[in-house]
């Protein structure tokens, strides 16, 4: 399952000065039939600001007054502007305008439902974006404004909608449902949803002593699964109180989604009904999305800070899931990061500051797991109890405001009594993973001095170095503090030793050649990646292998012809099974590892190139893994069987030791 991500709005700044933020009474008569929506929205606008609305310019203005007298709107690059100077005293505009939409498309892949901000209304659901500018969004000079706002939707009695705030109305009259939503907390808008829903509720007793409602709203193929996710819902949210503070809402809703989207509101998750079919995705991504509650709804991005939300949800949510499962799983998903990281082209690593959300597989690397990586080598440097101490500050102090990188600096700060400056400036602004290594070791009488070489960014606060008794296997964990291109430390050594440099992989690093066996991600997140398909003259196989790749890479990679022996440079081959055996015997490669309908592996070749490798039975097994087999880019290998993976699993690493032996036991 790819990780999910945070609606973020996009739009154009304006100019002027933030005071107050607008609250706004909408009305909206939803049509899934006809795939319309009629809106109305009075906008009460503060005194003394210079405020900008922002709505999709493909909607039609009805009418439009301010004040009561007619006002009209601009377009400019596909939006309707309106342009409001300050005032010294309140004002109200009054809008009336209708929305015509398609019906979301149930063929769509999830990559594509990361950047498709345009209304879907149709009779398997709706979803209307706030980020897609469905009604005025406003803005000052520093960006999108938080704002509140009361929505009632009317829309057939058979269908629930569901928005950000509080529900304070759910009425049905005359074959109609009415329903009211307030978002009493400033947020970043009312995105809207609805579908032909079954609701099943629970009463949650909070920390506070609150009574919280959890909710799923679910198309009635997954009527079955509601009560298994109330329950994981509820085990997520009391935790993450007990960790963070108060959850700051009164309300926690699941909703499902007819096509494969993955996305988190103030209060609510909104998941494909695919999605939530897979038996790990409650103990998965339903945590990473109620964590968001958090990071991200409950404490706002600020503009142009980068989104920090992101990585430190994977590492409270995802990664704090696989600590509970013990050291192995942690290590496991730790190396599954820097697999991927290592995997991409240095030209392709942006910084923290800059990364925004995910809209492909590597930024989902930088943004997620590189930063994720961040806060763990942070809290390994603080101590978890600082750690914690900091992100209960953080969260008290910004509560329902916006917040950036350098907020969180400050908090990490205040918790340690610690400067961090130069780490966050390396390790946020900066660019570039660690590349650790030892370039000398040197014995003494009862003593070992190690030279460490580290191009830029040289500081690691917290670099951990492995000896390890050769006989015994007892281990020795030194804590290194590394802040110059190159330096040497001598540490006591009685005997031998086995050294290892963060043989854990708690280090934002690159990999060192050969010391992790291949993954499939690291030859799809490979800039050198080019394709080869041994269609056998089947037409049929080489369309299958085609809509494969447009579903599992972010751009179509060159072609190679198959007589090209496998080099320096990533490779996928895709083809029937016997073909890709001849091949791989033709260039002096492992034979496939496992059998099935479709069997996907990582190798590296002799000259170090990683190639990602698809053997499939016949075209229709190809075409029914190609939903599937995008999901398994973290695995060594998989087998997908009937269109679902029956076994998959990783290489086992090893880890490269350097045995030295104090002067005095030689």
């Amino acid at each position: 399952m790819r990780a999910l991500h945070r609606l973020a709005v996009a739009c154009t700044l304006c100019c002027g000065s933030a005071l107050a933020a607008p609250h706004y009474t909408i009305t909206a008569r939803l049509a899934p039939a006809s795939g319309t929506l009629d809106a109305a929205a009075r906008i009460v606008l503060p005194a003394g600001e210079t405020v900008a609305l922002r709505m999709d310019g493909a909607h039609r203005i009805e009418s439009m007054q301010l004040d009561g007298r007619p006002l009209s709107a601009a377009r400019d690059g596909g939006q309707w502007r309106i342009e409001l100077a300050a005032a010294t005293r309140e004002r109200q505009l009054e809008l009336r305008w209708q929305i015509r939409a398609q019906a979301p498309d149930s063929a769509a892949r999830h990559r594509d439902t990361l950047t498709a901000f345009a209304p879907q209304i149709g009779e398997a659901g709706s979803f209307l974006p706030a980020g897609g500018a469905w009604y005025p969004l406003p803005h000052d000079s520093a960006g999108p404004l938080l704002h509140r706002y009361a929505l009632t939707v009317d829309l057939p009695a058979m269908q629930r909608a569901l928005a950000p705030g509080d529900l304070t109305q759910d009425t049905v009259r005359d074959g109609r449902r009415s329903q009211r939503f307030e978002a009493r907390q400033d947020g970043e808008g009312a995105d809207l949803m609805a579908g032909p829903w079954q609701q099943t509720t629970r009463a949650l007793r909070a920390r506070d002593g609150r009574t919280l409602t959890l909710v799923t709203l679910f198309h009635p193929e997954l009527a079955a699964e509601a009560e298994g996710y109330l329950d994981a819902a509820a085990r997520a949210l009391t935790q993450f109180e007990a960790r963070f503070g108060d959850y700051p809402y009164s309300r926690f809703s699941i909703a499902s989604s007819p096509t494969p989207t993955g996305f988190g509101m103030a209060g609510l998750t909104y998941l494909g009904i695919d999605v939530l079919r897979l038996p790990f995705i409650r103990n998965t991504s339903l945590p990473h999305e109620i964590a968001h509650n958090w990071w991200g709804n409950g404490v706002h991005l600020a503009p142009d800070s980068g989104n920090w939300s992101e990585g430190l949800t994977t590492f409270v949510a995802d990664y704090a899931q696989r600590e509970a499962q013990g050291d192995d799983a942690a290590r496991t998903l730790r190396l599954d990061w820097l697999r991927g990281l290592s995997a991409l082209a240095p030209a392709a690593h942006d910084s923290l500051a800059d990364f925004g959300g995910r809209t492909h597989d590597a930024s989902q690397a930088i943004g997620y797991h590189k930063a994720a990586l961040v806060f763990l080598m942070l809290r390994d440097t603080l101590g978890s109890a600082t750690f914690d101490r900091a992100l209960r500050t953080f969260w008290s102090s910004h509560r329902h405001r916006r917040a950036g990188w350098d907020d969180l600096r400050l908090a990490f700060e205040q918790a340690s009594g610690r400067d961090l400056r130069r780490f966050f400036a390396e390790w946020v602004e900066g660019r570039d993973l660690a590349e650790p290594r030892l370039d000398a070791v040197r014995p003494g009488a009862d003593s070992v001095t190690l030279t460490l070489a580290q191009p830029a960014p040289p500081h690691l606060p917290g670099l951990p170095l492995h000896l390890r008794d050769p006989d015994s296997g007892a281990l020795r964990i030194e804590t290194l503090t590394v802040d110059r291109p190159q330096q040497s430390f001598t540490l006591p050594l009685k005997g031998c030793a086995e050294l290892a440099v963060d043989p854990d992989f708690r280090t934002a690093r690159r990999l060192r050649p050969g010391e992790a066996p291949p993954i499939l991600r690291e030859a799809t997140l490979d800039g050198t990646l080019a394709l080869t398909v041994l269609d056998g003259g089947d037409a049929r196989v080489g369309a299958a292998a085609d809509a494969l790749v447009g579903d599992w890479l972010d751009t179509p990679p060159p072609r190679l012809a198959a007589d090209v022996a496998p080099g320096r440079t990533a490779r996928m081959v895709i083809g029937r099974s016997a073909d890709l055996d001849r091949w791989l015997a033709r260039h002096g490669l492992p034979a496939r590892p496992r059998d099935g309908d479709v069997v996907a592996w990582a190798v590296r070749s002799a000259a170090g190139g990683t190639l990602a490798l698809v053997a499939a039975r016949d075209a229709d097994a190809l075409t029914g893994a190609r939903r599937a087999l995008p999901h398994y880019g973290q695995q060594g290998w998989v087998v997908i069987d009937g269109g679902r993976a029956s076994a998959r699993g990783q290489w086992p690493a090893q880890t490269q030791w350097t045995r030295v032996c104090a002067l005095s036991a030689q």
